[in-house]
């Protein structure tokens, strides 16, 4: 089974994912880029359990802390995340990690121009 991540500005209209590519950059729905507090909307449509999400500004030499903490995210399920930050920071690099260990990886994501993260099969 073949996993990603996507956002939303990339789905197309019928809902249906684009043809596979790997873990796509985030770019492109409007979002203020003034904005310092910003939620992005993490679903899960891959049929497994997401067990953690790391996501730390962009370049950091470590993953930091599982935002998550111990929760866990069925399949089906969202979870919405606050980067808030003082600093007007955009770029961060994800981390998903599944339950059968697959893990995705998404440099320089831009939360700024999108506020959906989708993960499907």
């Amino acid at each position: 089974m073949s996993i990603r991540c996507v956002a939303a500005y990339l789905l197309q209209h019928d809902g249906a994912f684009p043809a596979p590519k790997p873990l796509l950059a985030l770019a492109a729905l409007p979002f203020s880029a003034q904005a310092h507090d910003r939620h992005v909307c993490i679903q899960n449509d891959t049929g497994m359990t997401l067990s953690e999400f790391d996501s730390p500004n962009a370049g950091a030499s470590r993953w930091g802390s599982d935002v998550m903490a111990a929760s866990r995210m069925a399949s089906a399920l969202s979870m919405r995340l606050n980067f808030d930050n003082v600093d007007g920071c955009c770029a961060f690099d994800f981390r998903a990690v599944f339950g059968d260990g697959t893990v995705l990886h998404e440099a320089n994501a831009n939360i700024c121009k999108t506020d959906d993260y989708y993960c499907a099969e």
